[in-house]
């Protein structure tokens, strides 16, 4: 089985008249004739808001849909997201759309931190409430840095949740930078989460660092993608985002895969230099992927189809 690619989706370069910078963490919703996808722009200033577009269901090339503003405001002054909305994970929950997203602040000895929010929507993800105004997933005692960009499945009435943990910032020539790796999490409400501390896919080395993993169920097994980096010269060098793979029997052990259907970098174009922030699902059949490629979505976000042997 191989990753075809199917292009572009969408470029903010394209739309100087509305969009900023960026079309980062493409998330996506499957509405009856359409796609919904939400993904992190960035205005003048650098914070990150969310907003969405919407494509053909039959064919995620054709764009139906723009949308061509925020669709959550910033936190209030003090918040955990008042610097930035950037979604993560959407899923329908008792008549809702529940859009778990990743909120940050900028910090003053390192540059940022990351919790993780929840906003509902009672019209297919057009517009969205905050569900509270504090994090459902924060740094705790055993995970002091970072807790952000969740995949979620409810399996029952359980909810099961992957998601990124920091592990520590280190210095690289004279910049901080963050070390995270994915953990799991458990709840009965998708609110109250239980953590064990729980490492899913141990680092190659003391400096890999993992982001946005997604996972599906498939059979009688599971299957994450995710992005894994070094921590130096990782902007578009030779240490940047790759998209890897791993199994797993029971979500908790997973082996690593990343060569049978990780995404490599192409030859030339928009993801030439860096493939990140996966986002896999089934849509009629055929499993997806929406991901972003060079700039951490400076160059916007793409598709591609998995060709079963």
């Amino acid at each position: 089985m191989t990753w075809v690619r199917k292009g572009r989706i969408f470029s903010p370069a394209d739309h100087p008249d509305w969009a900023g910078t960026h079309a980062q963490v493409p998330t996506a919703l499957v509405l009856p004739d359409r796609v919904r996808i939400f993904y992190a722009d960035r205005n003048g200033a650098g914070k990150s808001y969310t907003t969405y577009l919407d494509v053909d269901r039959r064919d995620p090339g054709i764009v139906l849909y723009h949308h061509k503003a925020p669709i959550l405001p910033f936190g209030a002054p003090g918040t955990f997201d008042d610097d930035g909305v950037m979604p993560s994970y959407a899923l329908r929950h008792q008549g809702l759309v529940y859009l778990y997203y990743s909120g940050w602040n900028r910090g003053m000895t390192v540059p940022y931190r990351n919790s993780v929010g929840i906003a509902v929507s009672d019209d297919d993800g057009a517009t969205f409430r905050r569900l509270y105004e504090g994090p459902v997933l924060e740094r705790t005692p055993t995970e002091p840095y970072i807790a952000v960009t969740p995949t979620i499945l409810k399996e029952g009435s359980q909810w099961r949740m992957w998601y990124i943990s920091g592990m520590r910032w280190v210095e690289v020539e004279g910049r901080y930078e963050p070390v995270y790796v994915i953990k799991y999490a458990f709840s009965e409400d998708g609110i109250n989460w239980i953590r064990p501390n729980l490492l899913c896919i141990p680092p190659s080395h003391d400096e890999e660092a993992f982001s946005h993993p997604t996972v599906i169920k498939d059979g009688d097994r599971y299957r994450m993608w995710y992005c894994f980096r070094n921590s130096r010269d990782y902007r578009d060098g030779s240490g940047a985002y790759r998209i890897g793979y791993s199994e797993s029997a029971d979500g908790l052990k997973w082996t690593r895969m990343d060569e049978l259907h990780g995404l490599a970098v192409a030859s030339e174009g928009w993801d030439s230099t860096m493939t990140c922030y996966p986002f896999v699902l089934s849509i009629d059949g055929r499993t997806v992927m929406f991901y972003n490629g060079n700039g951490f979505g400076r160059t916007g976000f793409g598709y591609a189809v998995l060709e079963e042997d």
